[in-house]
């Protein structure tokens, strides 16, 4: 679309400088050049103007779309369709642990490398880690929720985002 705009605006320039007849070059008293399709007095002459050239552009390909075609082929292999949190289960509860809670995501393969994966207890990022799992220290008594995401560490996009899963945190209590 752009390029038959300017396509376009060539020819009607180029028909517009013909049918204005003669463009008039002069130097004004500041030493100044100017055009003008007016006389701007009587000695005035002729510009001698080179003909307009138009030639036709070529589609290029942007190189983001390249790199991302590329990244794209690179890492079909990694599928990440079973990208679920593992452990802790859905609705476990878990008992006496001293707040340290190890979660773990189930990836399919290994993960490439420039890919991270962050971990959200109660929707608070903890690290990037390039393992599929990771220990949480200092975790509170009472139902949390948990998930995952895979992240290109180039670019920061988010890749994948497993599904919520909800786990309860017991402690016996402190005397």
């Amino acid at each position: 679309m752009v390029k038959i705009l300017n396509i376009i605006i060539f020819l009607g320039l180029a028909l517009n400088v013909n049918a204005a007849g003669k463009i008039y070059k002069y130097t004004d008293e500041n030493g100044n050049v100017h055009y003008s399709d007016k006389k701007p007095f009587e000695d005035a002459q002729e510009a001698q103007l080179k003909s307009l050239t138009i030639i036709e552009s070529t589609n290029i390909e942007s190189n983001s779309s390249w790199k991302r075609a590329r990244h794209k082929e690179k890492f079909k292999a990694y599928d990440f369709d079973n990208f679920v949190i593992s452990s802790p289960q859905a609705e476990e509860t878990i008992w006496g642990s001293g707040g340290n809670v190890s979660f773990t995501v189930n990836i399919n393969g290994k993960l490439p490398p420039n890919y991270r994966i962050k971990f959200y207890l109660d929707d608070q990022p903890h690290g990037k880690v390039k393992s599929n799992s990771q220990l949480i220290a200092d975790v509170e008594r009472g139902e949390h929720t948990i998930y995952a995401q895979v992240i290109d560490a180039s670019t920061r996009k988010v890749i994948k985002t497993s599904p919520k899963v909800i786990f309860h945190l017991k402690q016996h209590s402190k005397k």
